[in-house]
């Protein structure tokens, strides 16, 4: 009979090698001397071969069960190059991992027993071999910085063999606990999800340090070798990341199509205005605003601030003019000009359609009389210019019903200090925002023939299939840095809005609707997120856009959105999660609370003795050994195996709840010619103002090993080259961005680069 309830004995002795030894000496017997075995030479050739078959599948059986404890006792790290992730067309690679079953939740379990301990655990003799290993390792690097001898070359191959059978291979220390992924070890595979599938978005959440940027940096090389339109919005600034971006966006052949953005850096940034695109004019007011302080008493300044951008900005683009924040603030805080400009456009219009045509005789009238002080001047306006107070009074005496000159009147009517309270936060931050070289990145001169950065918006990027990295420098300045991806983000909905009325070409021959596919990634997103980000995730699938978010924790959103209803909101508009190792147990519930209870059996040894011989049936005693299976309902994955995760691991539910272990695989990136000499000192004095990358393995650590002068022959290099050489010709452009302005490589890298020395 069939017992459903056997349990796998994988944590135990292999002692199919015993079998397996005593099979093939029956073999090696029945070939050399068949007659000890009273076999004819024919029979035992026979018998050999089949005793042979017996022992190989003993031995592949014993194999495999040393391989499994290896796994429960050994972290496993890859490497693979960018370019050659294994990704099939219309597939996303996520890692290395395997399916979590029952199977996988009950091998779980029967690590915890005590008498699986040996199995899952180094032992002395084996930390020994392997720091023997490590001292091996280190003496072979010794020697390769001389001569390196033969028994230098003999040490290294010794340590870093990388095999399951080398007891000398030093293993990488992860952290967290490798039964997690023991479990599934041997069924590991590519673990992908369909393209389709991505408009749904995704989240990965991980503390600081276990590998999510470096996941970012292998999810966004897929989009990029793909031709997906990508945008890479980080808050820190990660030098890695940037360059992985550049260069695959050169070995895809899309260099012409990136854009650098970087507020640390803005000699060698595109410009950017998050203001200067919208749908609506009010957009403008709401991304200036959306920063400011809107609790308790704020709340009311922040209002009366989006009231008086709000008229500034209609004023400006009624006026022709693109608003900026450097214009914004000029205009906030000194409204006087704009008022007369807009109220004199008025007033032109009026008289061209045959009203108020004696308008200026009329202002001349009005000025003297306020300068012989006969006209009935506000008490608020006895300081100000005689010019501007007769507009006020000519506007009011005209009564044109027009709401931006209205506000604008309202605005200049106001006592000077008391419309200083009023924008008293929102003041300050402006100049946060236009203050320095940074601001000229966020609040570009249109007009300006002498700075050849190029500006660029995100329709733009978009109709060219362009690839931005931006890095907005939150470590230097987190206020700047959050208004400017809140105001990206902001830009980014706006665009999304109007790609899912017309799509790409509003003029399509045949009337459809074209649709982009648009790669957003957001690392650490509660930095940038703010009330726009709840439509962002909630109705940008249905314009093509695909939005993987980043961030540490679920309380990370809920204090910058500041309500836990709108943070859960826009956690449940991730139809994929990936939870790397997290600190708390409400954000591990986020995955825990969501997989299935299932049954695991437990065995239970039971033994006794009954003691008969006063019976005097001539039997002293009795025994019996019994194994008892119980079976209990545990959850498939608990909060605290989230909490234990090695650094580059992660859990992922995808595609309607399907549950894999990933295990990420970190990319090697050893000599790669696409990554110019000048980016490589932006990348080492960003490593050197702020560390950000998580090192979770020292060979992540490629930087620094870079051969130079990789990139010899390429535009870049050529250009810096005729630069460096002091030709009066410019060498070839290249440009960040295909805009209709060219930077002019050459002078923008070689000025960095001077900058930095």
């Amino acid at each position: 009979m069939k017992n459903d309830n056997a349990l796998e004995a994988l944590l135990r002795p292999p002692v199919e090698l015993w079998s397996t030894a005593m099979a093939w000496a029956v073999a090696l017997v029945a070939i050399v001397a068949p007659w000890s075995l009273m076999m004819p030479h024919l029979l035992g050739w026979v018998i050999a071969i089949v005793a042979g078959y017996f022992g190989w599948v003993r031995c592949q059986q014993a194999i495999e069960i040393l391989r499994y404890q290896h796994g429960m006792k050994y972290y496993k790290v890859t490497k693979v190059a960018p370019h050659k992730i294994p990704v099939e067309a219309g597939q996303y690679y996520l890692g290395d991992g395997f399916e979590w079953t029952q199977q996988h939740t009950q091998r779980k379990r029967d690590a915890t027993r005590t008498d699986a301990q040996p199995f899952v655990r180094a032992q002395p003799r084996e930390v020994a071999l392997r720091k023997i290993g490590a001292r091996l390792r280190a003496w072979s690097e010794d020697g390769q910085s001389g001569t390196p001898g033969k028994m230098h070359e003999l040490a290294a191959a010794i340590a870093n063999h990388d095999s399951w059978i080398n007891p000398f291979q030093a293993h990488a220390d992860l952290g967290g606990s490798p039964i997690l992924h023991g479990v599934g070890a041997l069924d590991e595979r590519p673990i992908t999800m369909r393209q389709a599938s991505r408009n749904g978005h995704m989240i990965v959440l991980g503390t600081t340090r276990v590998g999510k940027t470096r996941m970012l940096e292998m999810l966004a090389t897929q989009d990029i070798h793909a031709g997906h339109v990508t945008i890479v919005i980080d808050p820190k600034g990660d030098s890695e990341l940037m360059l992985r971006l550049y260069a695959e966006a050169q070995r895809a052949g899309r260099g012409d199509q990136f854009y650098l953005f970087h507020l640390g850096y803005p000699d060698i940034s595109a410009r950017y205005n998050g203001i200067g695109n919208f749908s609506r004019i009010t957009e403008v007011a709401g991304r200036a605003t959306n920063a400011l302080p809107s609790s308790g008493n704020s709340a009311a300044f922040k209002e009366f601030s989006w009231r008086f951008t709000n008229i500034v900005a209609q004023a400006q683009v009624a006026l022709g003019r693109v608003p900026t924040y450097e214009t914004l603030l000029a205009d906030v805080t000194g409204i006087d000009p704009l008022f007369m400009d807009y109220a004199l456009m008025v007033f032109r219009a009026k008289a061209a359609e045959g009203q108020f045509t004696d308008y200026q005789d009329r202002l001349g009238h009005l000025e003297g009389l306020i300068e012989k002080k006969r006209a009935p001047v506000p008490r608020s306006l006895s300081d100000r210019p005689v010019e501007l107070v007769a507009m006020f009074l000519l506007i009011k005496e005209a009564r044109i019903v027009d709401k931006v000159l209205t506000g604008l009147a309202a605005a200049f009517s106001y006592e000077r200090s008391f419309y200083e309270k009023i924008i008293a936060s929102l003041g300050p931050f402006l100049e946060k925002l236009t203050s320095g070289a940074a601001g000229k990145l966020i609040s570009p001169d249109y007009f300006d023939p002498e700075d050849k950065r190029p500006i660029f918006d995100w329709m733009t990027v978009i109709r060219q299939g362009g690839i931005v990295y931006a890095g907005l420098d939150a470590l230097s300045d987190s206020v700047v840095s959050s208004a400017v991806g809140n105001s990206m983000l902001a830009d980014l909905v706006s665009v999304g809005g109007k790609l899912y009325k017309t799509g790409l070409d509003p003029h399509h021959a045949e009337g459809k609707i074209v649709l982009p596919t648009v790669c957003a990634h957001f690392d650490e997103v509660n930095e940038i997120c703010g009330p726009e980000f709840v439509p962002m995730v909630n109705k940008l699938g249905g314009s093509g856009f695909r939005i993987t978010a980043y961030t540490q924790s679920m309380f990370d959103i809920e204090a910058k959105v500041g309500d836990k209803a709108k943070a859960g909101q826009i956690l449940d508009n991730f139809n994929h999660v990936v939870m790397l190792r997290v600190r708390s147990v409400a954000t591990a519930n986020l995955l825990a609370e969501q997989v299935p209870q299932v049954d695991v059996v437990h065995l239970t040894p039971m033994s006794g003795v009954s003691d008969t011989a006063a019976e005097g049936t001539g039997v002293d005693f009795t025994s019996r050994n019994n194994d008892i299976v119980t079976t209990t309902k545990v959850a498939m994955i608990e909060a605290a195996d989230v909490l234990e995760l090695p650094q580059g691991q992660a859990f992922a539910l995808l595609e309607g709840n399907r549950r894999f272990k990933l295990r990420i695989p970190m990319a090697d990136t050893t000599d790669d010619p696409f990554i110019p000499e000048s980016l490589k000192k932006v990348a080492a004095d960003m490593k050197a103002r702020y560390r950000t990358s998580e090192k979770w393995a020292s060979e992540t650590d490629w930087l620094g090993n870079q051969p130079l002068g990789a990139l010899a022959g390429s535009a870049i290099d050529t250009t810096l080259a005729d630069t460096e050489a002091g030709d009066e010709e410019p060498g070839p452009r290249t440009a960040y961005a295909a805009t209709s302005q060219t930077v002019e490589t050459s002078t923008a890298f070689t000025d960095m680069a001077g900058g930095l020395g």
